[in-house]
């Protein structure tokens, strides 16, 4: 945004109509306003605020306090600013509420406060939130944006030649509008410390698991199992140590696996061989009884084959005898 004139009427010292000239500087971007003080050049920067945005461009100034004291009833307190952006040429008007002359009678009235905004393709824009919006959207910054960026009033680049380092910096934090990144900085500091909170938990947390990191003397890690145990080791180091240990014990499973199966087959063998043997010794016992029942039975029955015989003997005889009885 570049001014190109300004004309303000009853504003601040400026008693009567003041018409500026800006586009007699040259278009170098940079100007330098300079007089007595008192002599209203932090008018100017107020007058190219107000007529933007609705406010003056220093915080101590109030809108109500731009009306000039030394101004006649008869005259309009009122500002008109006529701007480039990208080539394109713009004119607002705005006024404040002050008391001004009845044109009706005797006395005073309120005049309310308006703006209007002309645009380059002679569109008139009137409503003092409008026209805020607008010139927003045109220039693409808010106030305090623009009085950061495109002027230094009077007021606070002479507090800031005089004042200590630590006042300084709270004068730059005010001129420039950094209170937003002074909060920011903080926040981060908080959250900094917070982070800071959680990353030496989450050490302590690793801590304890690496406490619990165990493998035999025989292991070939065991040496750098050690080192990690005692804290000399960083988190990316311990991660490959893991790593290798699972790797290891994925292949120790593996085998440990296949000797289990093999294991198994020959267990599967022996329980056969032990049934087998089981029926083996269960037949054998059936046999031997089946022996010894076959034993007991032939003496039982020579016994009874003898006793027959004795019996035969005993028949005879009784025969013998039956037949030397007298008849």
């Amino acid at each position: 945004m570049r001014p190109l004139k300004l004309k303000i009427s009853a504003f601040g010292p400026y008693a009567k109509v003041t018409e500026f000239d800006f586009e007699k500087l040259g278009t170098g971007g940079l100007y330098l306003i300079t007089g007595d003080t008192g002599a209203g050049k932090t008018t100017i920067f107020d007058a190219i605020t107000y007529a933007l945005y609705g406010n003056p461009s220093g915080n101590n100034r109030e809108v109500s306090m731009l009306r000039s004291k030394y101004a006649d009833d008869s005259t309009p307190t009122e500002v008109e600013l006529v701007f480039s952006y990208r080539d394109k040429v713009y004119t607002v008007k705005r006024n404040p509420e002050y008391e001004r002359e009845s044109k009706r009678g005797h006395g005073t009235t309120k005049q309310i406060a308006d703006a209007e905004l002309i645009c380059p393709d002679g569109k008139r824009i009137t409503k003092i939130k409008d026209v805020d919006n607008a010139v927003k959207d045109i220039i693409g910054i808010d106030r305090d944006q623009f009085c950061q960026i495109a002027m230094i009033a009077q007021g606070d680049f002479l507090k800031l030649l005089l004042a200590p380092t630590k006042d300084r910096m709270e004068i730059f934090r005010h001129i420039f509008k950094t209170e937003r990144y002074q909060a920011l900085q903080e926040r981060l500091k908080k959250e900094l410390g917070a982070l800071a909170d959680e990353c030496d938990g989450l050490r302590k947390s690793i801590a304890q698991y690496v406490s619990g990191i165990a493998c035999s003397e025989e292991n070939a890690e065991h040496v750098e199992v050690e080192r990690a145990r005692r804290g000399d080791m960083d988190c990316e180091g311990i991660l490959r140590l893991l790593e290798r240990l699972i790797e290891g014990d994925t292949n120790t499973e593996k085998q440990v696996s296949v000797q289990k199966n093999s294991l198994q087959i020959e267990l599967d063998s022996v329980k056969m061989k032990i049934a087998k043997a089981r029926d083996v010794i269960s037949a054998k016992q059936d046999l031997d009884k089946n022996e010894a029942d076959t034993s007991a039975e032939t003496e039982n029955q020579e016994m009874l084959a003898e006793r027959l015989e004795a019996d035969k003997t005993k028949q005879s005889d009784i025969k013998s005898l039956r037949e030397k009885l007298p008849k």
